[in-house]
């Protein structure tokens, strides 16, 4: 009906990419020969994406190491300047590091970062070796430390069951997009979902069953969201959707609100194809937005609470 709801947003919220392993910061690196001259290694590291290269042990298939391109560099230049000169001809297994830091795909940031950190001041920023059966990888360190803070951010701000932001996250995204609401007759437009009987689906169920229904719910609500909206879990039983609206009239933004409303609604009404036959909630939302040029945050969750309240109160006389 509104060509709107797919352009709710002017403020585009970031989505972050989760790094589940440290495979997932790897990038893949050539394995070359022990044998290989350094002259013809010095070659490959012409190529600008070129960060380091496994190095496989000809004598001894099983033994590998790692030649990072900082570390070629220092080796070529030498304590005199003389360092090419001497090295040319020599095997790349000379300068390869044979006790690098090695780790299997699986191993998380965490746990490779704690690794990494365990090393000597020297080599602690080393690049991290990621074996693989067919192909090898490498990630730096800084990455590895860079996925570490990013996930210890995201736990401090995200609900662990659900991996939405929780609510003063949801909260203060709430206010950052009210604050940016200042004249040119944007809106902001807060949907509230009531998600009903999960105390009967755990008393029937299971806790464990409702956390399930809760994650899919927060997977389903994700799916529905148009470009630049955002979803938080702002209650044990309550998400919230947030939308900026381009400049429109009354009577429009009242419509799209409700279209926002009623698409995230249509959305949840079931689960996923692969959910299985467990319990489904009845949901119920409630949508506010604020005037034109201006916004509230209080004021959008107070109005957004009253219209939710008014919800359950008709669905009970029915």
């Amino acid at each position: 009906m509104h060509d709107e709801i797919a352009h709710l947003a002017r403020h585009v919220a970031p989505r972050r990419t989760r790094v589940a392993s440290v495979a997932d910061l790897a990038q893949p690196v050539l394995v070359v020969g022990s044998t290989l001259p350094v002259g013809q290694l010095e070659v490959i590291f012409r190529r600008p994406e070129v960060s380091a290269v496994a190095v496989q042990d000809d004598a001894a298939p099983a033994r590998t190491g790692i030649v990072t391109r900082a570390g070629l560099t220092a080796a070529l230049t030498g304590r005199l300047g003389y360092g090419r000169a001497v090295l040319e001809r020599r095997p790349t297994g000379a300068v390869a590091d044979w006790s690098p830091l090695v780790v299997e795909p699986g191993t998380s940031v965490a746990d490779a970062a704690g690794l990494a950190m365990a090393r000597t001041a020297a080599r602690r920023y080393d690049d991290v070796l990621v074996s693989g059966p067919s192909a090898w990888g490498s990630a730096s360190t800084a990455d590895v430390m860079r996925a570490v803070v990013a996930e210890l951010a995201e736990r401090s701000t995200h609900d662990s069951l659900t991996r939405l932001p929780g609510r003063p996250a949801t909260w203060y995204a709430l206010r950052r997009r009210c604050a940016l609401v200042r004249g040119g007759g944007t809106r902001v437009v807060l949907v509230l979902l009531d998600v009903r009987e999960m105390a009967a689906i755990n008393a029937g169920h299971g806790q464990d069953a409702g956390d399930e229904v809760l994650a899919e719910l927060a997977v389903r609500i994700g799916a529905a969201l148009p470009a630049g909206c955002e979803a938080g879990r702002v209650e044990g039983d309550g998400f919230a959707v947030l939308a900026t609206l381009p400049a429109m009239d009354d009577i429009q933004a009242a419509a799209s609100a409700d279209a926002l409303r009623q698409h995230v609604l249509a959305h949840v009404a079931s689960p996923s194809p692969g959910f299985g036959a467990r319990p489904w909630p009845e949901l119920r939302a409630a949508a506010a937005w604020s005037v034109a040029g201006a916004a509230d945050a209080d004021e959008l969750v107070a109005q957004a609470e009253r219209r939710l309240r008014r919800e359950r109160r008709a669905a009970a006389l029915v």
